[in-house]
């Protein structure tokens, strides 16, 4: 204290005397103390002065009441500023208070004890609330300068609050364009709306740009009635683009390598077989061997069928003409199998081109493999899909009546992580659904045109 720069401002001479002798009395050096009588001397003071406590009296010789202080307040911001009040402006000084002036000292209670231990308040006031900013400004700072975007959500109803840049360059806004707006608002989707547990969301910038996030909300402690949340924005959509992209060149890659070996295995292996039947059915076995001479035959016979089936499965050649039509030439082809039932219904009014946006290849082989699951698997008696039009585009929905499974205790085995991998790729929104001894089914949402 004993350092502290003082300023009394006082018209009062008498009085202003009387505060710099109760003064004299602690350890504050006298060259340490300025006394003026106006705003006009205060801006003259500011030159070569930057005072740490102002003792001010609201009624000067150039101003009064609250605007006495909100002009010294603009003259030095750093002070700590007490008031000087006599009994008959209490309130005012009370007011100036709640404005961020530091106390008040009541003139006719005023004496050296008062006097230095409201200095000495005031001087730790002040200290704290320059920490206290610090404080903020290395909040902002972090805030503002953090790589990954981040928000301030409020209420339940997540209205944008502060934004920093990285989330203002994310989304193509100023600060201004997205406060104050429910955050829902950014989804592509707009019936679907983002609660506090976050995820992932498809949403778009202020160009049209699409983008996919994963939102990470947190809670935090609020001063007013509404709750408060923090934001993390995670930009998915580069690092989604380029699994797409490797996922294409790697399924090209497959499916390159699986028509080669359906060729082989139908122009080559297949064709030897088929031969080597025709020669079989050369011989002429006495009686003794025709049992054994049939068993051959038909064992021969069911390797050509389940060779061709192979090689029908790796290379589906009714693809070419449309998924519609690739998915019943395979239902009446399993179906003629008699092990079980393929059912197919489709609502009246769909048509392949109403698929045009879909990932067909990949749409086949998911339900290429829902199929192989129902039969290895689940035991299944029948196999079933319905396509039927919705709000979003088209529901497709395949199931079976097999044993089911408890949907918390998934085999990796049953293949269901390379379907959900396959949904996930071919932009496919899906979901399975399963009881034990009531069967699985899969909701698949695809887009229409």
């Amino acid at each position: 204290m004993k350092d502290a720069q003082i300023l009394i401002i006082e018209d009062d001479l008498s009085f202003a005397e009387n505060v710099k002798f109760q003064l004299s009395t602690s350890e504050i050096k006298s060259e340490n103390i300025i006394s003026i009588a106006s705003i006009a001397e205060a801006h003259e003071v500011r030159d070569f002065q930057e005072p740490d406590v102002i003792l001010l009296d609201l009624n000067i010789e150039d101003s009064s009441g609250v605007e006495t202080y909100e002009k010294v307040f603009k003259i030095f911001p750093l002070a700590s500023v007490i008031v000087l009040s006599g009994m008959d402006d209490e309130s005012i000084a009370l007011e100036i208070v709640s404005k961020g002036g530091q106390d008040y000292v009541i003139k006719s209670a005023l004496n050296a004890k008062v006097l230095e231990r409201t200095i000495n308040y005031g001087l730790l006031r002040r200290e704290l609330t320059q920490k206290v900013k610090k404080s903020e400004r290395k909040f902002k700072d972090v805030f503002n300068k953090s790589p990954l975007p981040i928000i301030q959500l409020i209420g339940h109803e997540l209205e944008t609050g502060l934004v920093n840049n990285a989330a203002q360059k994310l989304y193509k806004f100023s600060h201004e364009e997205m406060t104050k707006k429910s955050f829902s608002s950014f989804n592509l989707d707009k019936n679907k709306s983002i609660n506090i547990e976050g995820g992932r969301y498809v949403q778009q910038t202020n160009d049209g740009e699409e983008i996919i996030v994963d939102v990470v909300i947190n809670e935090i402690e609020s001063d007013s009635d509404q709750a408060e949340y923090i934001a993390l924005i995670i930009d998915k959509t580069k690092e989604l683009e380029f699994e797409k992209r490797k996922f294409d060149v790697v399924s090209q890659a497959e499916e390159s390598e699986k028509k080669k070996i359906a060729r082989e295995l139908h122009d080559g292996l297949g064709q030897q077989m088929v031969l080597l039947n025709l020669l079989f059915q050369n011989f002429n076995p006495s009686d003794g061997q025709k049992e054994s001479f049939n068993d051959l035959q038909n064992l021969l016979q069911n390797c050509i069928r389940e060779v061709k089936e192979i090689a029908y499965n790796l290379l589906p050649p009714e693809l070419e003409k449309g998924f519609l039509n690739a998915i019943e030439r395979f239902a009446r082809r399993i179906s003629s199998m008699d092990q079980i039932q393929f059912v197919i219904d489709i609502e009246e009014g769909i048509e392949e081109q109403d698929l045009d946006n879909v990932d067909k290849f990949n749409l086949y082989r998911i339900i290429q493999e829902l199929f192989n699951n129902s039969l290895k698997h689940a035991g299944a008696s029948e196999f079933s899909i319905s396509l039927r039009r919705c709000e979003e585009g088209i529901e497709l929905i395949a199931m079976d009546n097999g044993v089911g499974f408890e949907m918390e205790k998934i085999q990796k085995g049953l293949g269901i992580e390379n379907i959900q991998y396959r949904m996930n790729m071919a932009g496919i929104q899906g979901a399975f659904n399963s009881v034990l001894g009531k069967g699985t089914s899969v909701k698949m949402m695809l887009k229409s045109v």
